[in-house]
Formats: structure tokens, C-alpha cells, sequence
């Protein structure tokens, strides 16, 4: 390599290096006023990206604190893709490997970072090649019900959805865990839903890529929430007959009403674009 090319990296390692951290590295010959016009564009441009994807966050913490957090970023991180739409992602994962004791005193950091990454994830999700032909108004129960790709089941010990600056998180998680469902609808708008356990669970079955009835997969969450008797086999014949052998006929009425109430859920669903409908049968 000609000492030329070799100067010239090193110039620029040198300058790179500056630019990350000027209170402890050797600046370049450069003058210096350029240079801290240099570092202060690329510092705002990487700070404007954080901050839009982590505006809670930023509320809630004073604002030195979040200052000198992004500065850190800015000096320590090293990002490993090119895109600007990824700086959330590397932010997160950058906080995660260096912030344990921040994450020891305001535990709900974590959780936070990962929801608002999760919205901006949302938005930016390709879509993915259609794996079954769907019909919009097919039956839920006999067919096999389509989940949109666009849906992400998420459970947090914390409200992540409702904190704000003027709603600032307890230091100790509520009793009950707060479950959601992020989707983006037909017109790319997304969306936050807080459901109930067995909704955030139902939607994470659907999200199983095995093909199974809609009435199949509710015999099968009604055994876990323990409306019906164990089985070794969750079809509906094989939970029909636990409930038979159990309980007799209150278990197997109280199975019906728990598969009642899965399908009204499951029509729910599809009128939010969550469920696209059943799944043809493949010829």
C-alpha cells in the first residue's frame, strides 16, 4: 500500500476519533473552528434520530442526564449497519451491553427503550411475501384464521404505553403485567392495543406458522387458561373427550363458552385488520 493511502487513514482515523470524543482526542490539522462545526452537525444528526424514536424516554429523564447519554453513545457505540433508520436499534442494543446500573435503579428503562423501538420497528417493517391466499369473510373457526404480518404481541411489567412526563413509572411494576398488540392497518398506520393475557396469547398462536382451525387453536388456549382438562393432543376431539371424562357436561359447556367468547375475539380481530381472514386450502 503506498504511504501516501496509509497517511491518509490514519488522517482520518485521527479525525474520526476527534469527532467522537475532542475532550480526550488529539485533533487533526484542521482548523479547529471547522472541525467543531464538523463534529456538531454529526452530532445532531445522530442525536435528532434518538430522540424522535425515544421521546418518552428523553421526557422522563433530567436533561443533562440525557445529554451526556447520547453523547456516550455518540463516543463509545459503533454502529454495525450503515442506515440511519437503524440508529434506534443500535441506541437500544448499545444501552443494553453498557447500562446495567441505569437499568438497577429506573428498572422500566429496559422495557421502555424496547416499546418505542418497537413502534418505530412497526413502521418500518417490509412486508412479506404472502404464504396462503386468503379469504376476507372466510369462518374463523372451521378455517384456518391469517394474522396480518403486521402485528407484534408484546407483554411489560411495566405501562410503557401510558408513561409520559406528566405520568412518570413507579420505581416497583404494578401486580399485573400490561399486555399489547402493535399493528399496522391496510393504510400503514400504527397502531397500540392494550388486550387481556389470553388475547396477547391467542395472537401469538396465530403467529405459529403450523396450520390449525381457529376452533382448534381456542380448545387448545382454553387447556392452558385451564377452562378444560390437560391433554397430551390439543385437537378438538381430543380436548372435547378431556372435558368429557373430567367434568362431564359443565366442563364441556363451560369449554363452548370459552370458545363462544375466542370467536366474537377472533371476529374483533378481523374487523381491526389484525386477521385478514381464513386461509384457502392449498389445491
Amino acid at each position: 500500500m503506498p504511504a501516501e493511502s496509509c497517511d491518509f487513514r490514519a488522517e482520518q482515523k485521527r479525525m474520526t476519533d476527534w469527532l467522537r470524543a475532542p475532550e480526550r482526542e488529539q485533533a487533526p490539522d484542521v482548523e479547529l473552528r471547522r472541525l467543531a462545526i464538523y463534529r456538531e452537525l454529526f452530532f445532531n444528526n445522530v442525536r435528532d434520530f434518538v430522540e424522535s424514536a425515544f421521546p418518552v424516554l428523553k421526557s422522563l429523564l433530567p436533561a443533562d442526564e440525557w445529554d451526556a447519554l447520547v453523547r456516550c453513545f455518540f463516543a463509545e457505540h459503533r454502529c454495525q449497519s450503515p442506515y440511519f433508520r437503524d440508529i434506534s436499534l443500535e441506541f437500544r442494543t448499545w444501552m443494553d451491553a453498557a447500562n446495567g446500573e441505569m437499568f438497577i435503579a429506573r428498572p422500566w428503562i429496559q422495557e421502555l427503550l424496547h416499546y418505542e423501538w418497537v413502534e418505530l420497528a412497526a413502521e418500518c417493517a417490509a412486508p412479506e411475501p404472502e404464504a396462503a391466499a386468503v379469504q376476507p369473510a372466510g369462518d374463523l373457526l372451521a378455517g384456518v384464521p391469517a394474522l396480518s404480518p403486521f402485528v407484534w404481541p408484546l407483554v411489560y411489567r411495566w405501562p410503557v404505553h401510558e408513561l409520559s412526563a406528566t405520568n412518570p413509572p413507579a420505581l416497583v411494576a404494578p401486580l399485573v403485567p400490561t399486555c399489547l398488540l402493535v399493528f399496522r392497518d391496510a393504510g400503514d398506520e400504527v397502531h397500540v392495543l392494550p388486550v387481556n393475557p389470553l388475547t396477547a396469547r391467542l395472537v401469538e398462536m396465530l403467529q405459529q406458522h403450523a396450520p390449525r382451525s381457529g376452533r382448534d387453536l381456542l380448545l387448545a388456549l382454553a387447556v392452558e387458561a385451564g377452562y378444560a382438562n390437560a391433554v397430551t393432543e390439543a385437537s378438538s376431539d381430543a380436548v372435547a373427550g378431556a372435558v368429557s371424562d373430567g367434568d362431564g357436561g359443565a366442563g364441556r359447556a363451560r369449554t363452548e363458552s370459552f370458545v363462544a367468547a375466542g370467536a366474537a375475539l377472533l371476529e374483533d380481530l378481523r374487523a381491526q385488520g389484525i386477521v385478514l381472514g381464513a386461509r384457502l386450502a392449498m389445491a
